[in-house]
């Protein structure tokens, strides 16, 4: 299992996964327009076995928080005929590992069960910071940053991306 940036190339065949689970109403041009401009703020990156990819993220730098680097972790998918292999946890484990600081936030949203997340150290915001139905606003980061975090207020909550 190898865990690295996303070739350029393959870039169009992540989209087309990605879509299949994100339509959202969307047309593929549409949802291709708008997963780029996540590319423009960051990187994505791929577990992969035997040339094969299995599993695929964005980790995108975002605006600071209270002088705390922010960063948000998106588009997580793991092929449907390789999940519950670990190959999304072991993903999203190295992604985590990339930010070298330890005064940080990872945010993310949760179109699944939020326990899958809460196994690898994010925590479910509180409902009053919560933006929307659907998608549950997680985040990640060190006890002392966590009051911080949620004293801040709403405003400060990135939106879906």
């Amino acid at each position: 299992m190898l865990f690295r940036q996303a070739a350029k190339a393959e870039i169009p065949f992540l989209f087309q996964e990605g879509y299949k689970e994100w339509s959202k109403s969307r047309t593929f041009e549409q949802y291709c327009i708008d997963n780029s401009k996540d590319d423009a703020i960051g990187t994505r990156y791929v577990i992969e076995e035997s040339g094969q990819i299995l599993s695929s993220a964005v980790l995108m730098r975002l605006n600071s928080i209270k002088g705390k680097d922010v960063y948000g972790l998106g588009s997580i998918l793991t092929s449907k005929n390789h999940r519950g292999k670990g190959y999304g946890s072991e993903l999203v484990k190295k992604c985590i590992n990339l930010i070298p600081n330890n005064n940080i936030i990872i945010f993310l949203y949760s179109d699944i069960n939020p326990s899958y997340y809460e196994k690898l150290g994010f925590q479910i915001l509180p409902k009053e910071l919560q933006k929307y139905e659907n998608s549950v606003c997680m985040a990640y980061c060190n006890e002392f940053v966590w009051p911080e975090l949620i004293n801040a207020g709403v405003d400060v909550i990135p939106n879906y991306f």
